[in-house]
């Protein structure tokens, strides 16, 4: 299977180089909006606040005895509450460039947001087998040389878990496969990414916020086997940004995003052997 998913990544990437679509477009910085630093520690306060604090806080409240599906629901309530307070903070910061991390219309052509997503999702043809192949490759050397058996990541030990439930599964996809896509792309590409790309220009933007991206999953859980995990994210960062500066949109990362979240979480549902 890893030949064959091998020979995708060089086939779909090769024939993806020599059409032009690893490009980016000659821009300037006229248009990328200045992101204070006040606007990026906030913006992170909030996300650290609502993802640790608040759902720490709320299943205190909540008990110990709390149900897988109790736990759930509080995390996409807080998900939810988190990215509503991004925009409001954002949008009444300063509109134009709340439009702009969105959306930047000087871009031309100009595409419509829905080709935008799909324009990411697609790219889930050249990302996935990358990131696939390099995941399965440094699982095999750390089993190799440290004797590391198959770990579990948290995402699908919470996906797994919440499927014992059907309202559980309900709240736990609609987090994974929505409010994660959103609250995250929002964060780390138009907000870390554009900060970067003001100081230090578009390709040591998206490198930047690609290895942030991959660090802020680090868990102290997983062992060595977030040496694996960080290092497929670190790529799928590098697409993600990579999408959002060709683009100028950010629903393009989004649908990249979504794409790799539904296609995980199909075959955590449906085919665990192979997760």
């Amino acid at each position: 299977m890893l030949i064959l998913v091998s020979i995708w990544a060089i086939a779909a990437n090769w024939i993806a180089c020599n059409k032009g679509f690893y490009h980016l477009p000659k821009q300037g910085d006229k248009t990328t909006p200045s992101i204070s630093h006040l606007q990026l520690i906030v913006s992170f306060g909030l996300y650290f606040l609502f993802s640790y604090g608040a759902v720490a806080f709320l299943l205190m409240i909540a008990g110990s005895q709390s149900s897988i599906t109790m736990i759930t629901a509080v995390q996409f309530s807080v998900m939810v509450v988190l990215f509503l307070s991004l925009q409001s903070f954002f949008y009444n910061k300063d509109r134009t460039v709340w439009s702009i991390i969105w959306k930047d219309k000087s871009r031309a052509p100009n595409f419509p947001i829905g080709l935008d997503f799909l324009f990411g999702m697609f790219t889930w043809l050249l990302s996935f087998p990358i990131v696939t192949v390099v995941s399965d490759l440094l699982d095999k050397l750390l089993k190799t040389v440290f004797n590391f058996e198959h770990y579990e990541q948290n995402a699908v030990k919470f996906v797994q878990l919440a499927a014992k439930s059907p309202p559980a599964l309900l709240f736990a996809l609609f987090s994974v496969l929505v409010m994660a896509p959103l609250v995250e792309e929002f964060l780390f590409r138009g907000v870390l990414q554009t900060y970067f790309k003001k100081r230090l220009g578009a390709k040591s933007a998206i490198l930047l916020s690609a290895l942030l991206f991959a660090f802020f999953h680090f868990s102290i859980h997983q062992g060595l086997g977030n040496v694996s995990l960080i290092s497929s994210l670190l790529i799928l960062g590098g697409f993600l940004g990579f999408l959002y500066e060709k683009r100028g949109s950010l629903w393009a990362p989004i649908g990249l995003h979504v794409a790799f979240n539904v296609i995980s979480a199909v075959r955590i549902l449906f085919f665990p052997e192979t997760s």
